[in-house]
């Protein structure tokens, strides 16, 4: 499969050196970026680390021979006075980033987050006191530019940078790293600088990169491709620069589940590490109410019970566990054929939770959470 996809490249990019040499370059820049995508796709595929530098280095080459015929053949824009206004560009960076990047004001709230107290009120005390109040956050008393949250997956970690965003009224830019990485190879780089172009002109802001350690790796590893350092040198750059201007009201809110995983140098921008843990037992009886809201249930269903069989599980494991115990009614109105005749559906009962959790396990190991709790003692900064 990896040969025929390095083969489908070849020939694409011959097409377009062909009717880049023939003046058709319309053509030419569609092939040149198809072929730089089949070549992306042939570097997921391969575990050869020099081919996939060959590939990534033909990728590089292909996109910026289209950007040329691009900016060729459509130039700068101008106003009606002669002023250089926005570039194309830039323009067509803006759309590639509404792609990528969620920019939103959230409308979850800290009331949508089950516990997690201790993680709330340092992010209260990270970002949301700082942008409320800048006057306080001067001289030596400087606010907090890069915070981590860390922990197991389904916590509530992405929830809790949304409703943290909410409550201090930020403009939140949603990133998913792994995409923006392997979406725009080749603009990465622009696309980065852009989106913190953008955040500065809608301060405050919260720039949220989730799955942050697919861009914050360790540097200097053997399956590193050349662009991925340039891509982690200009988030550096990024995040240095706001860190540097006590005006700016710009903070980066990162989130991952592998936060050993993450460049020294990364790891010390995030002043701020946020663990992010299970759910206690309070915790997950708040979980199982959010999540059965409005759903009839039996008077033999405890939530207590529930939440002291379940530790261990995380918020989504208990998400889960309800989706497909209050689908059990639905599910008996169905198999009798009563479904078609408006039949309202049973009670939520115990058994259908019991049922439901024997057939679940915990997404998170012992060994894993161990994992966390020691990356915790040595980095964590709560």
């Amino acid at each position: 499969m990896s040969r025929e996809l390095f083969q489908h490249a070849m020939n694409i990019a011959k097409k377009a050196i062909q009717y880049d040499e023939n003046g058709k370059y319309s053509l030419a820049v569609n092939n040149y970026v198809e072929a730089a995508d089949i070549l992306m796709r042939f570097i997921k595929t391969s575990s050869n680390p020099e081919m996939k530098q060959i590939c990534f280095s033909k990728a590089e080459q292909y996109l910026r021979r289209a950007r040329e015929l691009r900016e060729a053949t459509e130039g700068p824009v101008y106003s009606e006075g002669g002023k250089r206004k926005v570039s194309k560009d830039s323009s067509r960076l803006r759309e590639a980033l509404a792609e990528t990047i969620i920019m939103e004001k959230p409308e979850v709230t800290m009331d949508d987050v089950a516990n997690l107290e201790s993680a709330k009120q340092a992010l209260r005390e990270a970002v949301v006191l700082p942008i409320e109040r800048p006057d306080l956050f001067t001289g030596a008393r400087k606010p907090w530019r890069g915070v981590l949250l860390f922990g197991p997956p389904g916590c509530g970690k992405t929830l809790l940078a949304k409703a943290i965003a909410n409550e201090c009224d930020a403009t939140f830019f949603s990133a998913d790293a792994a995409s923006l990485v392997s979406k725009w190879l080749g603009e990465s780089e622009k696309l980065i600088k852009e989106l913190f172009k953008l955040a500065k002109e809608e301060q405050p802001s919260i720039v949220f990169i989730d799955e942050v350690d697919s861009i914050a790796t360790k540097r200097g590893s053997r399956d590193e491709i050349g662009g991925e350092r340039r891509i982690k040198t200009q988030l550096l750059i990024e995040m240095e620069g706001i860190k540097g201007k006590a005006q700016e009201r710009i903070i980066v809110l990162g989130a991952t589940n592998r936060p050993w995983e993450l460049d020294p140098a990364f790891r010390r921008r995030f002043e701020k590490r946020v663990y992010v843990t299970l759910p206690d037992e309070a915790a997950r009886k708040k979980v199982f109410e959010i999540h059965t809201k409005e759903i009839p249930m039996d008077d033999d269903v405890n939530f207590d019970e529930l939440a002291k069989i379940t530790e261990g599980f995380t918020g989504s494991d208990i998400a889960l566990l309800c989706r497909e115990a209050i689908m059990i009614p639905i599910r008996e109105l169905d198999k009798s054929g009563l479904l078609s005749e408006e039949a309202e559906p049973r009670p939520v009962r115990r058994s259908d939770f019991i049922d439901s959790l024997a057939k679940m396990k915990p997404v998170v190991s012992p060994d894993e959470l161990r994992k966390f709790e020691e990356w915790n003692e040595q980095f964590g900064a709560e």
